[in-house]
Parts: structure tokens; C-alpha cells; sequence
């Protein structure tokens, strides 16, 4: 199975380090990008993905309402939220805006790897269940 992420960031080397990484790291996988969140929105109705990691601050759309428009899309999509200025408030806005997960910079390899394997885990357990009940 051939996974799709987007990385959503103003910041080409956040971008290019979590592509480069997911791409050396995670077999089947093709990463887009997209420097703000009204370029990804656009890349979202035209393409599906699987997985989507979003930087909360960045000019244009705010991520928030990028977040809800996404699951209104798809609701099966898996939205990592991806911040430098965490506070109890902004997780808990993020949860309630539909976040699957929470990504604090400067992240660690390691919890790249840990988020996408549970997403991608969660996504086929959906997929089975939807498999056998229809």
C-alpha cells in the first residue's frame, strides 16, 4: 500500500527535513508539500492523503479552520498539528478542532517515527473495520 503525507510549513528546512526523513524511513510513501495552508487545501480537494502535518502558525489560512475544512473532506484523514509555542490551550484547541496528534518542535526522530506508525496503524484498522462491515 502506497501512503500519502503533506507537510504543511512556512519553513522550507521543517519541510525538507521531514520529507527527507519520512522518505529515507518509511517504505511506499510519497510526501507533497505546501508552504501554507491555502496551498494545501487546494492540494487536499484534488488528491487524497493519508496523513497531514501541520504547522499551526503560518500566514494565510488559519490552521485551525485548515483542520476542520479537512475533516469535513475526510474525516479519516490524520492530522498531526506541528507547533514551537506550545501552551495547555492551543492542544486543547487542537484536540477539539479535530487533531489526531501533537508534534512539539524541535521534534526528535524518534517521535516522527512513533506518530506516523500509529497513524498509519490507526488508518488500517479504520480501513478493516469499514472492510468488514460492508
Amino acid at each position: 500500500m502506497a501512503w500519502k503525507v503533506l507537510i504543511v510549513d512556512d519553513e522550507p528546512g521543517i519541510r525538507e527535513v521531514l520529507k527527507d526523513y519520512i522518505e529515507m524511513n518509511f517504505e511506499h510513501t510519497k510526501i507533497e508539500t505546501a508552504e501554507n495552508a491555502d496551498t494545501a487545501l487546494k492540494k487536499v480537494t484534488e488528491d487524497q492523503y493519508h496523513i497531514i502535518l501541520l504547522d499551526i502558525v503560518m500566514p494565510g489560512l488559519d490552521a485551525f479552520e485548515f483542520l476542520r475544512r479537512v475533516k469535513d473532506l475526510n474525516s479519516l484523514i490524520q492530522v498531526i498539528m506541528i507547533t514551537g509555542n506550545s501552551t495547555m490551550e492551543r492542544v486543547l484547541e487542537s484536540i477539539e478542532a479535530g487533531a489526531d496528534d501533537y508534534l512539539l518542535k524541535p521534534f526528535s526522530t524518534k517521535e516522527i517515527e512513533e506518530i506516523l506508525k500509529c497513524s498509519f496503524a490507526r488508518i488500517e484498522r479504520w480501513r478493516n473495520a469499514f472492510r468488514n462491515s460492508f
